[in-house]
């Protein structure tokens, strides 16, 4: 076997962000965008990130979850288990020539299960990083098929492909997924419409681990196997998404919470264990109702993030608050511009 190639002596980091799906999302997972006509998926990247390191060191490889006191050691990086906690990074590394002479550190700064798409966006950062490293720069399509279908492979179950395109462009994604491509529009966080609703959304962590693949599927099914009434659903799920993304465009905050909400309340009813108690009596309290324009739970739900728009700014302390005393983390919302590459030859 081939010893690994030796790591030249400039270290390389990726930090890339994470997405809030606004409207649309289970819409980005093939084949379900082909059965639903006007499917569209819109997500907005946000400052929460995954990060990715390659060091030289002397010896194999090394891989370092950083906040977890876990690490792995090998001759290279082609010979890192395919299964286990760092799998899904051992089969990104497995596309690049193997490298030895290197610790590979990464971290995701929100909490597992948050349906953010953190484990799609670590999987983006290994990716540009290993380009950076080896003088590869790819298409940011090119760059989201592969992830997309590194992670089905890792995963052996379906997976969507809007969590690597936030990652890898940043702004308010409006993306269309057609027969052979994607075609992505993007509000800049700088943008007017993008500083508006920067200045709306709110972040909070229900406490709650969410798994996606398992709820994913139970809405898909029905749709693959021809069932109308699940198909219609999903027909106002893409409704709802171009109204928020007609929304979103124009900077009409409280259109696009609108949107959100019909989404919300449209994709709760397809499968069991979408919402939860917990979500459901905030979305109710008066605090919300006054202060909030449109809520929903991040990914396929069960658990993980809930995302809000506010009504006016103002309304934030308020809500915030309330959510605290409710047993959700806030977290600080903002837009990212888009991932960032330091060293190597092709830094971004």
């Amino acid at each position: 076997m081939r010893a690994g190639r030796r790591f030249p002596a400039v270290p390389v980091r990726a930090v890339v962000p994470n997405r809030v799906d606004l409207a649309g999302g289970t819409l980005d997972i093939f084949p379900l965008y082909l059965l639903v006509p006007g499917s569209l998926t819109v997500n907005a990247a946000v400052g929460l990130t995954s990060r990715v390191e390659i060091l030289p060191v002397p010896g194999g490889a090394r891989l370092v979850a950083e906040g977890f006191a876990r690490r792995q050691e090998a001759a290279d990086t082609h010979r890192f288990p395919g299964r286990g906690r760092f799998g899904l990074v051992a089969a990104a590394l497995r596309t690049v020539p193997p490298l030895s002479g290197v610790e590979i550190r990464f971290r995701n700064e929100a909490p597992i299960g948050t349906g953010m798409g953190a484990s799609s966006a670590l999987l983006v950062a290994v990716l540009l990083a290993t380009d950076a490293l080896l003088g590869r720069r790819g298409r940011w399509r090119d760059t989201a098929r592969k992830a997309m279908e590194i992670e089905a492979l890792h995963l052996r179950n379906l997976t969507g492909r809007q969590d690597h395109i936030a990652a890898l462009r940043g702004g308010i994604q409006g993306i269309r997924f057609l027969p052979g491509t994607a075609e992505a529009d993007r509000i800049p966080p700088g943008s007017l419409p993008g500083r508006r609703i920067s200045g709306h959304g709110v972040l909070a962590y229900t406490g709650k681990s969410h798994f996606s693949a398992g709820v994913n599927w139970r809405m898909i099914r029905g749709a693959i196997e021809g069932n109308p009434a699940i198909l219609k659903k999903f027909a106002g799920i893409a409704g709802a998404a171009r109204d928020a993304w007609e929304a979103a465009s124009s900077g009409e905050v409280e259109r696009l919470g609108r949107a959100v909400s019909r989404e919300w309340a449209i994709r709760k009813t397809i499968a069991p264990g979408i919402s939860t108690r917990q979500v459901e009596e905030a979305l109710a309290s008066r605090v919300f109702r006054r202060n909030v324009a449109g809520a929903k739970l991040c990914g396929a739900g069960g658990g993980g993030m809930l995302f809000a728009l506010l009504r006016q700014p103002e309304g934030r302390e308020e809500v915030e608050s309330f959510l605290r005393g409710r047993g959700f983390t806030v977290y600080p919302f903002r837009l990212s511009a888009g991932p960032r590459v330091e060293g190597g030859r092709h830094a971004r």
